[in-house]
């Protein structure tokens, strides 16, 4: 009896198993995801561009930011089925859920969040080679789906009466990018495909305008000192009563 009971048991957690798999196997699935961030006050507004292939059931599932809030959705292109998406939660995995009147075709829609807090930032790692007054301002995003994101992009604005120090850990070998958009200099990198559960992070420093301006006069009087002295380097040689 204790057994068959066990086997009962089995069966049930397998056939569990089963149906998760089976589900995040059909899950409608974001083709590529792009998130754009500016600044509003201290806080950020997180503008998430998704293009996705709804299931079946016209759903597609997208990661949920552990840092941010949804405040508005739109549609670019399809039909959403209800004004608001809903959050699913699947042992420690937990995403939202958008419904598309669309089956099994490709959707576009926006998402806006808010990130509060987020341009407070951080100070800044630099040692002793810069001002203090640097800031880091850094976003992590976990892929918090059963199913890969196929493309993911970031970008982060660098906010008014400031100016882009770095992007931390940039390297010219891989895909990290600065763009000027409108009124705002980015600093951003491609992630490409992002795997289940999966941390992607970005981050930049920034600093004051006038701080980093007056560093930069105190370089620029610093090398035309060392170079007029450099010139002259044989008249400062000479004895005083020739």
């Amino acid at each position: 009896m204790k057994k068959l009971s066990y086997i009962s048991c089995l069966c049930l957690f397998v056939s569990l198993a089963a149906v998760q798999t089976s589900y995040a196997g059909d899950a409608g699935k974001v083709v590529s995801m792009e998130d754009r961030i500016t600044p509003d006050g201290q806080d950020a507004i997180i503008t998430q561009t998704i293009n996705a292939k709804t299931n079946e059931s016209g759903e597609v599932i997208f990661p949920i930011w552990k840092d941010a809030a949804i405040e508005s959705i739109k549609t670019i292109s399809g039909t959403l089925t209800a004004e608001e998406v809903t959050e699913k939660t699947d042992g420690d995995q937990s995403y939202y859920l958008a419904v598309f009147a669309e089956k099994e075709k490709e959707v576009s829609f926006q998402v806006i969040l808010r990130g509060e807090g987020f341009y407070a930032g951080e100070t800044a790692d630099l040692g002793d080679t810069y001002p203090g007054n640097a800031k880091e301002l850094s976003f992590k995003a976990k892929n918090t789906t059963p199913i890969s994101i196929g493309s993911y992009q970031m970008k982060i604005a660098v906010p008014k009466g400031k100016e882009l120090l770095n992007i931390v850990d940039y390297s010219d070998k891989k895909p990290f990018t600065i763009t000027s958009e409108g009124e705002y200099t980015f600093g951003g990198f491609d992630f490409g495909k992002v795997s289940p559960g999966k941390e992607s992070k970005l981050a930049i420093n920034v600093f004051d305008k006038k701080s980093g301006s007056s560093v930069f006069l105190w370089i620029i009087i610093i090398l035309l000192s060392a170079g007029f002295m450099y010139r002259n380097l044989d008249l400062l040689k000479k004895p005083v009563n020739e």
